[in-house]
């Protein structure tokens, strides 16, 4: 028992810091397990488990850091190497001048990007009879799904009929078709709108039975929707969906390689693509095919693919969104549009310079209990209970594009837990009190006059747009707004929290051109044969504006349709 001893140790994270334990037993690692950490927990989760398993094969810290994950598990690594040493314990080196692996690999399709469309695409291919190869470049997976919620619409599926009994029926692809139309001010690409709409439900169904997924009816269901027709996983996380449907593909026999980066295509003589070449730390992957699905995602990280659209909104998506796949299918001259158009939305603080975490379920839940949205000028801005799109739109009008929440204690404790259940930890919330609203992210409390002289406001108007805004709500009647009079409460006490508000993006809308059948088409508008797009790297079918829940049905239904083509091919 003397020899066993268990280590404590600290890294630093993205969001602060990761505890974690480190068990020896006879100079032997047995165990690293995470106490603490305030991490995204899709990514998180994923990185950890690689790590664990990566140190106890290798009996080393002396690893590869994962693809994707590089700061985070580098500092993990070296924190434990740190421990460990220090309490006279010394594990083996790394290695120098390890020779790299070539692997070559057959397959009938090659799906490119292991985030929702990726995963819906390769499981629909695996239960076709197909040889699927999946590959991510990250060494986790997800992609930029990782960070939404589960949130999806049911429309046409038993799913919907189980969830919403009745009601279902008075759904139809054609209103969820005219629901994305208005939204998007008729932007969209009609025919992709249609294949989506018309799809969904089918593919909603297909991975509830695939991955064992139990879709309920989402705690919200927003206004953008004509009708009741959003469901979400009892997580509420998308990294649920992710995790299960991996599992669920790998168990039944599909390939997974992470840490493959796709750099450049394999072509015939006859230019017809037939393999694609991966890179990895230790690894070229050399995959050969007769179909691909390309589902590698946005670009918004890129800030060499941004547009005039995203300047001076905080950008809140993965790294790794670096739009690849325009790189490496630059041979094939491709077609793509609206490049430059983005899904913004509102709920954002900037806790690093262009960086956001979202607030969404923090905001919306302070709006419900009757918060209102200020500027600096301390007026009222928008109708706060209205439809993202206004809420949004209203913020970008702001001096700095920038509005702030004001909330009484009440709202301010059910917003606070929010936060800390959504990706904010208590340590970096106090944080951003004591910078006293010197810079962003702005969190204030004191009295009225306090927090609108610490956030910059002017302390006069807010006081009157106050006084108004407590008599609106005594009539039950906004004069100024027309707000439903169920969000109408009075302020309690003398205690206010003032938080800043500004837009950000994560999802880019641009991306290549296809038809309803999802095969890229060149800039010659002719159609590349083998090789068809899902999800996010496809733009049009939500036009310039999507609806809450209507990216995860883009994702799922067109990996769902995409593989479906495929199948269609390959016989």
């Amino acid at each position: 028992m003397a020899n066993k001893r268990k280590i404590n140790a600290q890294a630093k994270g993205h969001n602060g810091p990761i505890d974690f334990e480190v068990s020896i037993d006879n100079d032997q690692v047995t165990d690293l397990e995470i106490k603490q950490h305030s991490e995204t927990p899709g990514i998180f989760n994923q990185v950890a488990d690689k790590l664990r398993s990566d140190v106890l094969e290798n009996q080393s810290f002396a690893i590869d850091a994962i693809s994707g994950a590089t700061v985070m598990s580098e500092a993990i690594l070296e924190s434990a190497d740190q421990a460990v040493k220090k309490e006279g314990i010394q594990l083996p080196e790394k290695e120098k001048g390890q020779a790299r692996e070539k692997e070559e690999v057959q397959a009938d399709v090659v799906v490119i990007g292991g985030g929702e469309a990726g995963l819906v695409a390769a499981a629909r291919l695996l239960m076709a009879g197909k040889k699927v190869a999946l590959l991510e470049k990250n060494g986790y997976l997800g992609g930029a799904t990782i960070l939404n919620g589960s949130n999806v619409t049911a429309t046409g599926s038993k799913t919907a009929e189980k969830v919403f009994g009745e009601n279902a029926k008075k759904d139809s692809p054609q209103k969820l078709a005219e629901d994305v139309s208005n939204e998007s001010l008729h932007t969209n690409d009609e025919n992709l709108t249609q294949m989506m709409t018309e799809n969904i439900g089918d593919a909603i169904d297909f991975i509830s039975e695939f991955a064992d997924l139990n879709y309920g009816k989402a705690q919200t269901q927003t206004p953008e929707h004509s009708i009741d027709r959003q469901i979400e996983l009892p997580s509420s996380s998308s990294y649920e969906l992710v995790k299960k449907l991996a599992e669920a593909f790998t168990k039944k026999g599909g390939q997974i390689f992470l840490d493959a980066r796709v750099e450049h295509i394999l072509q015939d003589k006859e230019g017809k693509v037939t393999g694609v070449v991966a890179e990895g730390r230790k690894r070229t992957l050399t995959v050969h095919e007769n179909a691909i699905i390309l589902s590698t995602g946005g670009y918004g990280a890129n800030l060499d693919m941004r547009g005039k659209e995203s300047q001076g909104l905080n950008y809140y998506g993965p790294q790794t969104s670096t739009g690849d796949a325009f790189q490496f299918l630059a041979p094939l001259e491709l077609q793509t549009k609206n490049i430059g158009w983005y899904k913004v939305y509102p709920h954002g603080v900037e806790v690093e310079p262009g960086i956001a975490k979202l607030t969404t379920y923090a905001s919306k839940k302070a709006t419900d209990m009757g918060a209102i949205y200020v500027n600096k000028e301390g007026h009222r801005i928008v109708d706060e209970s209205n439809v993202y799109a206004k809420l949004r739109n209203a913020v970008l009008e702001q001096t700095d594009k920038m509005a702030f929440l004001l909330m009484d204690q009440r709202t301010w404790e059910e917003f606070y837990h929010l936060l800390v259940l959504h990706d904010f930890t208590e340590e970096e919330i106090q944080h951003y009190f004591a910078n006293d609203g010197k810079k962003s992210p702005i969190f204030v409390h004191g009295s009225l006059k306090e927090v609108a002289q610490k956030a910059g406001i002017d302390a006069e108007q807010l006081q009157k747009t106050l006084n108004s805004y407590e008599k609106f709500a005594a009539q039950g009647k906004d004069e100024e707004f027309d707000r439903d009079p169920q969000f109408l409460h009075n302020y309690e006490g003398d205690e206010f929290y003032v938080v800043e508000q500004k837009d950000r993006f994560a999802t880019t809308l641009g991306g290549f051109v296809t038809g309803a059948d999802l095969n890229l088409r060149t800039k010659n508008g002719e159609r590349v044969s083998n090789i068809w797009g899902a999800g996010e790297v496809i733009g049009g079918a939500n036009g310039h504006d999507s609806m809450p829940s209507m990216m995860n049905t883009w994702s799922i239904s067109s990996g769902y349709v995409a593989a479906n083509n495929a199948l269609l091919q390959l016989k």
